[in-house]
Protein backbone atom coordinates (compact mmCIF):
# COMPACT_ATOMS: atom_id res chain seq x y z
CA UNK A 1 0.00 0.00 0.00
CA UNK A 2 1.69 3.30 -1.16
CA UNK A 3 -0.04 6.31 0.71
CA UNK A 4 1.23 10.27 -0.56
CA UNK A 5 0.04 13.12 1.54
CA UNK A 6 -1.08 16.60 1.17
CA UNK A 7 -2.33 18.89 3.83
CA UNK A 8 -5.63 18.41 3.04
CA UNK A 9 -5.57 15.16 2.96
CA UNK A 10 -8.13 13.27 5.63
CA UNK A 11 -5.88 10.98 7.74
CA UNK A 12 -6.39 7.27 7.46
CA UNK A 13 -5.37 4.43 9.49
CA UNK A 14 -1.67 3.30 8.82
CA UNK A 15 -1.64 0.77 10.66
CA UNK A 16 -0.75 -1.95 8.01
CA UNK A 17 1.12 0.64 5.28
CA UNK A 18 4.16 -0.90 3.74
CA UNK A 19 5.05 2.44 1.98
CA UNK A 20 4.14 6.06 3.04
CA UNK A 21 5.17 9.81 1.46
CA UNK A 22 4.70 12.53 3.40
CA UNK A 23 5.28 16.06 1.67
CA UNK A 24 4.03 19.04 3.94
CA UNK A 25 5.06 22.36 5.19
CA UNK A 26 2.90 22.03 8.53
CA UNK A 27 5.15 20.81 11.47
CA UNK A 28 2.00 19.02 12.87
CA UNK A 29 1.18 17.12 10.07
CA UNK A 30 4.64 15.88 9.68
CA UNK A 31 4.78 14.84 13.48
CA UNK A 32 1.01 12.91 13.74
CA UNK A 33 1.84 11.28 10.14
CA UNK A 34 4.53 10.30 11.37
CA UNK A 35 3.60 9.41 14.80
CA UNK A 36 0.64 6.70 12.94
CA UNK A 37 3.12 4.75 11.32
CA UNK A 38 5.92 4.21 13.36
CA UNK A 39 3.08 3.15 16.26
CA UNK A 40 4.62 5.44 18.38
CA UNK A 41 4.76 9.11 20.27
CA UNK A 42 7.05 11.87 19.90
CA UNK A 43 7.02 15.98 20.12
CA UNK A 44 8.66 18.03 17.43
CA UNK A 45 9.70 21.81 17.84
CA UNK A 46 10.88 24.18 14.90
CA UNK A 47 13.93 25.95 16.45
CA UNK A 48 13.98 28.78 13.66
CA UNK A 49 11.89 29.97 11.47
CA UNK A 50 8.46 28.25 11.04
CA UNK A 51 7.68 29.44 7.77
CA UNK A 52 10.90 27.95 6.71
CA UNK A 53 9.80 24.55 7.60
CA UNK A 54 9.30 22.14 5.32
CA UNK A 55 9.28 18.37 5.60
CA UNK A 56 10.02 15.26 3.59
CA UNK A 57 9.59 12.20 4.86
CA UNK A 58 9.15 8.28 3.68
CA UNK A 59 8.86 4.90 4.97
CA UNK A 60 9.25 1.13 3.68
CA UNK A 61 8.81 -1.63 5.39
CA UNK A 62 9.51 -5.11 4.83
CA UNK A 63 8.49 -7.86 7.42
CA UNK A 64 10.22 -6.75 10.98
CA UNK A 65 12.56 -4.16 9.55
CA UNK A 66 11.70 -0.65 7.78
CA UNK A 67 13.46 2.19 6.22
CA UNK A 68 12.71 5.87 7.31
CA UNK A 69 13.98 8.78 4.98
CA UNK A 70 13.73 12.48 6.47
CA UNK A 71 14.39 15.80 5.59
CA UNK A 72 13.47 18.86 7.39
CA UNK A 73 14.50 22.16 5.62
CA UNK A 74 14.66 23.97 8.89
CA UNK A 75 16.54 23.18 12.25
CA UNK A 76 13.78 20.90 14.41
CA UNK A 77 14.33 18.78 17.60
CA UNK A 78 12.26 16.02 18.01
CA UNK A 79 11.81 13.80 21.39
CA UNK A 80 11.04 10.20 21.43
CA UNK A 81 9.61 8.91 25.11
CA UNK A 82 9.45 5.16 25.40
CA UNK A 83 7.45 2.73 25.11
CA UNK A 84 8.93 2.97 21.62
CA UNK A 85 8.93 -1.04 19.66
CA UNK A 86 12.23 -0.25 17.86
CA UNK A 87 15.50 -0.15 17.77
CA UNK A 88 16.93 2.41 15.20
CA UNK A 89 20.12 2.96 13.45
CA UNK A 90 20.58 6.72 11.96
CA UNK A 91 22.74 7.58 9.18
CA UNK A 92 23.29 11.30 8.19
CA UNK A 93 24.39 11.56 4.67
CA UNK A 94 23.97 15.69 4.56
CA UNK A 95 23.90 17.69 7.67
CA UNK A 96 24.68 16.72 10.99
CA UNK A 97 22.06 14.93 13.79
CA UNK A 98 22.80 15.18 17.60
CA UNK A 99 20.94 12.56 20.21
CA UNK A 100 21.04 12.97 23.24
CA UNK A 101 19.83 10.76 25.74
CA UNK A 102 20.91 9.60 29.43
CA UNK A 103 22.98 12.82 29.73
CA UNK A 104 25.39 11.33 26.91
CA UNK A 105 25.48 13.12 23.48
CA UNK A 106 26.64 11.40 20.08
CA UNK A 107 26.65 12.95 16.95
CA UNK A 108 25.63 11.75 13.57
CA UNK A 109 27.05 12.76 10.48
CA UNK A 110 28.78 11.06 7.15
CA UNK A 111 31.06 9.25 9.33
CA UNK A 112 29.30 8.63 12.09
CA UNK A 113 26.14 6.76 12.24
CA UNK A 114 23.77 5.97 15.89
CA UNK A 115 22.22 3.11 17.02
CA UNK A 116 19.34 4.15 19.00
CA UNK A 117 17.49 1.09 21.70
CA UNK A 118 15.49 4.49 23.44
CA UNK A 119 15.32 2.72 26.96
CA UNK A 120 15.18 6.02 28.11
CA UNK A 121 14.18 9.59 26.35
CA UNK A 122 15.89 10.71 23.50
CA UNK A 123 16.68 14.23 21.87
CA UNK A 124 17.43 14.41 18.48
CA UNK A 125 18.49 17.71 17.08
CA UNK A 126 18.54 18.25 13.19
CA UNK A 127 20.45 21.25 11.62
CA UNK A 128 19.04 23.03 8.84
CA UNK A 129 18.78 20.91 5.70
CA UNK A 130 19.97 17.73 7.39
CA UNK A 131 19.19 14.35 5.76
CA UNK A 132 18.93 10.81 7.67
CA UNK A 133 18.83 7.79 6.69
CA UNK A 134 17.01 5.36 9.31
CA UNK A 135 17.13 1.41 9.55
CA UNK A 136 14.36 0.59 12.19
CA UNK A 137 14.51 -2.76 13.49
CA UNK A 138 11.38 -4.16 15.15
CA UNK A 139 12.67 -4.90 19.25
CA UNK A 140 10.97 -8.01 19.45
CA UNK A 141 12.64 -9.61 16.46
CA UNK A 142 16.22 -8.51 17.89
CA UNK A 143 15.38 -10.00 20.82
CA UNK A 144 14.34 -13.22 18.97
CA UNK A 145 17.88 -13.25 17.10
CA UNK A 146 19.47 -12.64 20.74
CA UNK A 147 18.30 -15.82 21.79
CA UNK A 148 19.66 -18.02 19.24
CA UNK A 149 22.64 -16.84 19.71
CA UNK A 150 23.24 -17.63 23.95
CA UNK A 151 23.03 -20.44 25.31
CA UNK A 152 21.09 -19.80 28.08
CA UNK A 153 17.60 -16.97 27.90
CA UNK A 154 18.80 -13.27 28.13
CA UNK A 155 18.37 -12.02 31.75
CA UNK A 156 18.16 -8.35 30.46
CA UNK A 157 16.81 -6.36 27.69
CA UNK A 158 19.17 -4.97 25.07
CA UNK A 159 21.36 -1.67 25.43
CA UNK A 160 23.11 -0.79 22.64
CA UNK A 161 26.31 1.48 22.27
CA UNK A 162 25.45 4.46 20.47
CA UNK A 163 28.32 5.23 18.27
CA UNK A 164 29.10 3.33 14.77
CA UNK A 165 31.78 3.94 12.79
CA UNK A 166 30.42 3.74 9.20
CA UNK A 167 33.97 3.29 7.85
CA UNK A 168 35.28 1.36 11.04
CA UNK A 169 33.82 -0.94 13.00
CA UNK A 170 30.21 -1.08 11.92
CA UNK A 171 31.32 -2.45 8.18
CA UNK A 172 29.23 -5.28 9.23
CA UNK A 173 25.96 -3.06 9.97
CA UNK A 174 26.51 -0.54 6.55
CA UNK A 175 26.84 -4.05 4.60
CA UNK A 176 23.98 -5.76 5.35
CA UNK A 177 22.26 -2.26 5.23
CA UNK A 178 23.48 -1.60 1.65
CA UNK A 179 21.43 -5.29 0.74
CA UNK A 180 18.59 -4.02 2.13
CA UNK A 181 18.37 -1.13 0.56
CA UNK A 182 19.23 -2.79 -2.88
CA UNK A 183 16.16 -5.64 -2.14
CA UNK A 184 14.33 -2.39 -1.58
CA UNK A 185 15.61 -0.36 -5.10
CA UNK A 186 15.00 -3.34 -6.90
CA UNK A 187 11.19 -4.66 -5.73
CA UNK A 188 8.23 -2.78 -6.94
CA UNK A 189 6.11 -4.43 -4.90
CA UNK A 190 6.13 -6.76 -1.77
CA UNK A 191 9.75 -8.39 -2.66
CA UNK A 192 9.67 -12.32 -2.22
CA UNK A 193 9.73 -13.59 1.22
CA UNK A 194 12.57 -16.02 0.61
CA UNK A 195 14.68 -12.99 0.14
CA UNK A 196 12.65 -10.73 3.06
CA UNK A 197 13.63 -13.16 5.49
CA UNK A 198 17.64 -13.32 4.69
CA UNK A 199 17.73 -9.31 4.26
CA UNK A 200 15.98 -9.24 7.79
CA UNK A 201 18.28 -11.66 9.01
CA UNK A 202 21.14 -10.00 8.05
CA UNK A 203 20.55 -6.61 9.46
CA UNK A 204 19.71 -8.70 12.60
CA UNK A 205 22.67 -10.46 12.55
CA UNK A 206 24.76 -7.60 12.02
CA UNK A 207 23.16 -5.45 14.64
CA UNK A 208 24.51 -7.97 17.72
CA UNK A 209 27.47 -9.13 16.06
CA UNK A 210 28.66 -6.10 14.71
CA UNK A 211 28.11 -3.62 17.47
CA UNK A 212 28.29 -3.12 21.28
CA UNK A 213 25.69 -4.06 23.50
CA UNK A 214 25.20 -5.75 26.84
CA UNK A 215 25.13 -8.88 25.76
CA UNK A 216 28.18 -9.06 23.22
CA UNK A 217 30.47 -11.18 25.62
CA UNK A 218 27.80 -13.82 26.44
CA UNK A 219 27.31 -14.13 22.26
CA UNK A 220 31.08 -14.76 21.64
CA UNK A 221 31.47 -16.74 24.92
CA UNK A 222 32.47 -20.55 23.86
CA UNK A 223 29.86 -23.20 23.75
CA UNK A 224 30.00 -26.75 23.73
CA UNK A 225 29.42 -28.27 20.23
CA UNK A 226 26.22 -29.43 18.95
CA UNK A 227 25.29 -32.92 19.08
CA UNK A 228 25.38 -35.03 15.34
CA UNK A 229 21.37 -35.32 15.18
CA UNK A 230 20.98 -31.13 14.98
CA UNK A 231 23.06 -31.18 11.98
CA UNK A 232 20.67 -34.19 10.50
CA UNK A 233 17.79 -32.18 11.43
CA UNK A 234 19.16 -29.11 9.11
CA UNK A 235 19.83 -31.40 6.48
CA UNK A 236 16.84 -33.13 5.96
CA UNK A 237 14.87 -29.63 6.52
CA UNK A 238 17.12 -27.78 3.60
CA UNK A 239 16.68 -30.67 1.29
CA UNK A 240 12.91 -30.14 1.72
CA UNK A 241 12.11 -26.26 1.64
CA UNK A 242 14.06 -25.28 -1.66
CA UNK A 243 11.59 -22.69 -2.10
CA UNK A 244 11.04 -21.33 1.75
CA UNK A 245 12.00 -18.45 3.22
CA UNK A 246 14.96 -19.87 5.84
CA UNK A 247 17.40 -18.00 7.67
CA UNK A 248 20.05 -19.37 9.86
CA UNK A 249 17.46 -18.72 12.80
CA UNK A 250 15.17 -20.50 11.43
CA UNK A 251 17.39 -23.57 10.81
CA UNK A 252 19.02 -23.30 14.31
CA UNK A 253 15.01 -23.45 15.87
CA UNK A 254 14.18 -26.27 13.66
CA UNK A 255 17.25 -28.10 15.36
CA UNK A 256 16.66 -26.91 18.77
CA UNK A 257 20.34 -25.21 19.17
CA UNK A 258 21.70 -21.65 19.13
CA UNK A 259 23.14 -20.27 15.53
CA UNK A 260 26.21 -20.30 16.95
CA UNK A 261 26.53 -24.14 17.95
CA UNK A 262 25.16 -24.96 14.22
CA UNK A 263 27.72 -22.95 12.28
CA UNK A 264 30.29 -24.63 14.82
CA UNK A 265 28.74 -27.67 13.58
CA UNK A 266 28.29 -26.94 9.69
CA UNK A 267 31.77 -25.76 9.63
CA UNK A 268 33.42 -28.93 11.72
CA UNK A 269 31.35 -31.42 9.67
CA UNK A 270 30.75 -29.91 6.11
CA UNK A 271 33.45 -27.08 5.91
CA UNK A 272 31.21 -24.67 5.18
CA UNK A 273 28.43 -22.28 6.62
CA UNK A 274 25.04 -22.75 7.24
CA UNK A 275 24.10 -20.31 4.60
CA UNK A 276 26.40 -21.17 2.17
CA UNK A 277 24.93 -24.89 2.02
CA UNK A 278 21.70 -23.80 1.75
CA UNK A 279 22.19 -21.23 -0.88
CA UNK A 280 24.35 -24.02 -2.61
CA UNK A 281 21.29 -26.17 -2.52
CA UNK A 282 19.22 -23.58 -4.15
CA UNK A 283 21.14 -23.46 -6.73
CA UNK A 284 21.39 -27.29 -7.51
CA UNK A 285 17.81 -26.66 -7.57
CA UNK A 286 17.62 -23.67 -9.72
CA UNK A 287 19.59 -26.01 -12.27
CA UNK A 288 17.38 -28.77 -12.12
CA UNK A 289 14.54 -26.77 -12.68
CA UNK A 290 16.22 -25.26 -15.62
CA UNK A 291 16.96 -28.56 -17.24
CA UNK A 292 13.35 -29.24 -16.83
CA UNK A 293 12.16 -26.17 -18.23
CA UNK A 294 9.22 -25.88 -20.58
CA UNK A 295 9.48 -23.45 -23.72
CA UNK A 296 8.68 -19.76 -22.53
CA UNK A 297 10.78 -20.07 -19.09
CA UNK A 298 13.02 -17.83 -18.08
CA UNK A 299 16.32 -17.48 -16.08
CA UNK A 300 14.98 -14.56 -13.81
CA UNK A 301 11.55 -16.83 -13.13
CA UNK A 302 13.50 -19.68 -11.80
CA UNK A 303 16.09 -17.68 -10.12
CA UNK A 304 13.15 -16.10 -8.46
CA UNK A 305 11.65 -18.56 -7.54
CA UNK A 306 14.33 -20.16 -6.10
CA UNK A 307 15.69 -16.90 -3.79
CA UNK A 308 17.80 -15.39 -5.79
CA UNK A 309 16.57 -11.44 -6.72
CA UNK A 310 19.92 -10.26 -8.30
CA UNK A 311 20.49 -12.00 -11.66
CA UNK A 312 23.89 -10.97 -12.54
CA UNK A 313 25.08 -12.77 -9.37
CA UNK A 314 22.72 -15.53 -9.98
CA UNK A 315 24.55 -16.19 -13.19
CA UNK A 316 28.07 -15.56 -11.00
CA UNK A 317 27.25 -18.12 -8.71
CA UNK A 318 25.61 -20.67 -11.04
CA UNK A 319 28.73 -20.66 -13.35
CA UNK A 320 31.10 -20.58 -10.59
CA UNK A 321 29.08 -23.90 -9.10
CA UNK A 322 28.40 -25.77 -12.82
CA UNK A 323 31.15 -24.41 -15.16
CA UNK A 324 28.70 -22.93 -17.53
CA UNK A 325 25.56 -19.92 -17.37
CA UNK A 326 22.51 -20.20 -16.41
CA UNK A 327 21.25 -19.67 -20.07
CA UNK A 328 23.40 -22.36 -21.44
CA UNK A 329 21.69 -24.78 -19.21
CA UNK A 330 18.63 -23.63 -20.31
CA UNK A 331 19.10 -24.25 -24.18
CA UNK A 332 19.29 -27.89 -23.18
Amino acid sequence: MSLAFTEDLVRPDLGDADTVDIRTPHPSLARSRTIEFLGCGHAMTVDGDADDFDAAVSWRRVGEVGVLRSRYRAPVTVTCTPPIPWVTISFVPRGAVSFAAAGRTTTGDRRRGVVLDYAERVDMRWGPGTEQFMVAVARDRLERGLRTLVEDAPDAPLVFEPGLEVDGAGHAVVGAVASLRALLAHSSGPPPAVLTGEVEHAVVTALLLGTRHNHRERIFRRSPPAPPRVLRRVLELVESAHDRALTVADLAAHAGTSERALHAAFRRELGTTPMAYLRGRRLDAAREDLLAAEPGDGVAAIAMRHGFAHLGRFAAAYRARFSEAPSTTLRR
